[in-house]
């Protein structure tokens, strides 16, 4: 059996956040509920990115549709309303 090629060290990939799809594939996991509670996937939720020079990179969103509560990976020091996600 092939294992898989993903060099996860090398392009600083998270296994909380990412799984690996085939041999070189991976794929971004979301979070499954709001913090309301309310299921997110398709349809139920926006996704998106926020620039911010907290995390050196920009942050990963995930708005749901049903409340507008926000998940954010990694955590914002300037939102602290957001909640953050931790896979």
């Amino acid at each position: 059996m092939i294992e898989h090629m993903i060099e996860w060290d090398r392009h600083r990939l998270d296994r909380r956040y990412f799984s690996s799809v085939g041999i070189h594939g991976i794929q971004e996991r979301a979070p499954g509920r709001c913090p309301t509670g309310h299921r997110l996937g398709p349809d139920t939720m926006l996704i998106g990115a926020y620039p911010c020079l907290c995390a050196g990179h920009p942050h990963r969103l995930w708005l749901c549709i049903e409340c507008a509560a926000v998940l954010v990976r990694p955590p914002c020091v300037h939102h602290p309303e957001w909640v953050g996600w931790l896979g």
